[in-house]
């Protein structure tokens, strides 16, 4: 059966529209007055339509939302949804969205009407603020975390990084970074490693949950990292990117294991030094009454090298006996020159210049006289060695009375030593001599350290080495 809309009445199908709609339909003057307010009222704000004719919806608005909608005149809301909080008859407040759009009244001398829509969103706006609340403590999270955490495209492409990936990867500004890839800043040997974990996620049981692998900064300085790739987005296929500077742990870890070393050296010091140096007393003792003997050259050889072996023992014993207990006060500038009156015959014959510079007459500090004098003479000679010809060597003593400490710099113009063994030196029974046993150095660093002070080496092939040595004046108690 087929019904005309003209069977009917429109009043009649209007009023089953508002009586059953489940949003407030109202009508308002310009002045804000209500004019209409359909039955849902009642469960929307609590009151009957009747108790709210002529009032202003002004009058229940947020003071808050009254404020910030009274900015622009109605018009400007026409055709918009607008979001406020209104206030129910029992004083609560509900959030509602209303879309409002201008009505003509056609009786003579009537003002135009404004038809509205309003639903309730107060649970929305709830979620969406819990939503929101979330996001921001994730945010923060992120931003303020020790670690640098970043998004990454499966082609290895940074699409975010936060302010500590910022200073991690020395930029001026995360703009630097976004937009380039994880490559850029990883050395070549390591990409194929860390392509695979940005392909199989770590899906393959030998890989692991982090790449222990070199970050190369902007300004080409070079960090120890640990990185790691989890999975963020199935659909996107994008992976957060965690990374963690670990190049002081690594420092650490080296300092410890160069500690256990030097522990393990003055152990078997003490242990074997005494035994060998009986027995060597004998062979040495016997050597020279058979070149007595015999007169051959063998036996000068002989002792010679009985010789280096007792200075070796003598190392060995410098490095099994306890720390320094007690300072004297020296005169650093005497010790100084009467190392140069010793080594000055040998720089002489060496064809090599030997220099000292004070910047005060009388630099006088806490220490072990004869402790500092075997690091001078140490390193003095190294330099010494190191020179072929024609070479200068200069020795400067500076007090620098802010710092309460004095440092003194020995350079040479010699060899120098290659870059990749500058880290090494100092290890025990390493040496960049054909027949040095690495303990020299490695008593030097001792020696320094019991005196509360650093020792630096710094050095470029074929142009020279320079040791910086750096003491306090006063030693503490």
């Amino acid at each position: 059966m087929t019904y005309e809309l003209s069977n009917f009445k429109e009043h009649v199908i209007t009023e089953q529209i508002l009586q059953h709609s489940t949003d407030l339909i109202s009508l308002h003057a310009r002045s804000g007055a209500i004019v209409y307010a359909s039955p849902s009222i009642f469960v929307l704000l609590g009151y009957d339509e009747k108790e709210l004719i002529g009032k202003s919806v002004a009058d229940f608005l947020h003071p808050d939302d009254r404020a910030r909608l009274s900015t622009h005149r109605t018009e400007y809301y026409f055709h918009k949804y607008v979001s406020a909080r209104i206030r129910r008859k029992e004083g609560d407040y509900i959030w509602v969205e209303t879309i409002m759009q201008p009505l003509k009244y056609f009786t003579d001398g009537g003002d135009d009407l404004i038809l509205c829509i309003s639903r309730d969103i107060t649970a929305r706006k709830i979620a969406e603020d819990e939503l929101n609340e979330i996001v921001e403590r994730y945010r923060r999270l992120v931003e303020y975390s020790h670690d640098t955490i970043g998004i990454i495209t499966k082609k290895g492409t940074i699409t975010y990084i936060n302010e500590t990936g910022k200073k991690l990867f020395g930029a001026t500004s995360t703009s630097e970074i976004i937009g380039k890839t994880i490559y850029e800043f990883t050395p070549a040997y390591d990409h194929e490693k860390i392509k695979k974990f940005i392909v199989n996620n770590g899906l393959y049981k030998d890989v692991s949950d982090f790449i222990e692998t070199s970050l190369i900064r902007l300004d080409n300085e070079v960090r120890l990292i640990d990185m790691k790739f989890t999975m963020l987005s199935h659909r996107k296929k994008r992976k957060q990117l965690i990374i963690r500077d670990i190049t002081d742990r690594k420092l650490t870890e080296e300092k410890l294991q160069q500690t256990e070393k030097l522990s393990v050296v003055g152990h078997l010091a003490a242990g074997i030094a005494h035994e060998i140096r009986n027995p060597l007393t004998a062979i040495k003792g016997f050597t020279q009454l058979l070149k007595e003997e015999y007169n051959t050259s063998y036996a000068d050889v002989m002792i010679a090298e009985l010789d280096r072996i007792d200075k070796i023992v003598g190392d060995l014993l410098i490095l099994a006996k306890p720390e320094i207990q007690e300072f004297q006060t020296s005169n650093l500038n005497e010790l100084i020159q009467d190392l140069y009156d010793l080594l000055k015959t040998q720089a002489i014959m060496n064809n090599i210049e030997l220099t000292i510079d004070f910047s005060h007459e009388n630099i006088l500090i806490e220490c072990e006289q004869d402790k500092l004098k075997q690091v001078f003479i140490n390193i003095i000679k190294n330099s010494l060695e190191a020179i072929e010809k024609n070479g200068e060597i200069s020795i400067a003593c500076e007090k620098i009375v802010e710092k309460n400490e004095v440092r003194v710099t020995i350079r040479d113009n010699g060899i120098g030593i290659p870059p990749e063994r500058l880290p090494k030196l100092g290890e025990p029974f390493y040496s960049t001599k054909e027949k040095g046993t690495g303990l020299g150095l490695m008593i030097c660093k001792k020696i320094i350290k019991d005196h509360n002070g650093t020792l630096h080496i710094s050095s470029k092939l074929n142009e020279g080495t320079v040791v910086t040595i750096t003491l306090p004046i006063r030693q503490k108690n």
